[in-house]
């Protein structure tokens, strides 16, 4: 659940100046589950207070969410930063130290700042190209994905067609994996990063194909980075048509899938195409559907399609059309953006 855990005095301030700070203002009366340090009872105070920021700010708005008061568990979190994984879409406004927030960014790809220094502009970032086919884009995927990387430390794949496609025997969906994870994923990071790819076994292939396949991949992605990389296929068709990537703060879209290149010339555009990369935060001023509510339902669908084939694959081990690698050894689903 993409949530905002924050210090009273700091949504107060975002509520207030909302010519100083537009976008921080948009996103808290964006319809985004927050969560505020405070007590039940000074919650209640507050929002029944006619004259206090928060009140003017949730009664002026059709879309701000009513806050919960957590401040037990924010001030576990502030005594303890490492806790923010276990919510790993949640971002947190709290009143540390500067530098203590840029170090969980760092190691842990969490969205942790500073009350004393948030970024004005935060995931508000979009960037689309278009694909022509036969079209040689210089270092592949690092040539699409050539801006900063994003907080991340989870990302899933949804492509109903990722491994259908081949080229002179080569697995297509396959073949782009290594380079798309190598271009997406940050340089560094202290603790593991999870993957997931969810598509059908499309070419109907043995288990023990996939074993070696598996294998193959999980070789190769120990050599993109010095920290460990969990890499997790869950083989079975899914009722989400989209082709969609989404991690922590992003949804990324591509029309015809994410088998972008040739399996054989890794720059070179096999089809017409496309790729759009869409940060949570950046499309607040649309009265439609948000991305970060968009970002929301596809991580619930996904979460249930996945939990539902590993249940199935723990009574009755892999099978042609349902199976998965990678996952805990209970059978149960590993990605944290699942679970």
């Amino acid at each position: 659940m993409i949530t905002l855990y924050i210090e009273p005095n700091k949504i107060e301030e975002f509520a207030l100046f909302e010519e100083e700070m537009p976008h921080w203002n948009k996103i808290i009366k964006s319809g985004i589950h927050l969560c505020l340090n405070i007590s039940d009872e000074k919650l209640d105070a507050k929002i029944t207070d006619e004259y206090d920021p928060l009140y003017i700010a949730y009664n002026s708005s059709g879309t701000m969410k009513l806050p919960v008061a957590l401040g037990g568990y924010i001030e576990q979190v502030k005594e303890d930063l490492s806790q923010t994984i276990e919510k790993p879409n949640g971002i947190f406004v709290l009143d540390i130290d500067n530098d203590a927030a840029i170090d969980v960014q760092n190691k842990m790809g969490m969205a942790v700042f500073s009350s004393a220094n948030v970024p004005e502009d935060l995931f508000s970032k979009t960037f689309f190209i278009e694909l022509d086919k036969n079209a040689e884009i210089k270092d592949g995927w690092k040539g699409i994905i050539h801006f900063n990387k994003p907080l991340s430390n989870s990302l899933v794949i949804t492509d109903n067609y990722f491994f259908k496609n081949e080229d002179n025997g080569l697995n297509r969906g396959l073949s782009n994996l290594i380079p798309f994870i190598n271009a997406y994923l940050p340089d560094q990071l202290e603790i593991e990063y999870h993957i997931t790819v969810v598509a059908p076994n499309s070419k109907e292939r043995h288990n023990d194909w996939w074993i070696k396949e598996y294998g193959k991949l999980v070789s190769a992605i120990k050599q993109l980075r010095e920290y460990p990389i969990n890499i997790e296929l869950v083989l079975a068709k899914s009722e989400i048509h989209k082709r969609r990537i989404v991690s922590n703060y992003v949804v990324n879209k591509s029309d015809k899938g994410f088998d972008v290149f040739y399996s054989n010339n890794l720059v070179k555009v096999k089809e017409e195409n496309d790729f759009e990369y869409l940060e949570i935060f950046s499309n607040l001023d649309n009265s439609g559907t948000k991305h970060f509510q968009s970002a929301i339902k596809l991580i619930n669908q996904i979460s249930k399609h996945c939990n539902d084939i590993a249940g199935y694959v723990a009574v009755n081990k892999n099978q042609m059309d349902r199976s998965i690698f990678g996952c805990n050894t209970d059978k149960t689903i590993k990605n944290r953006l699942l679970n």
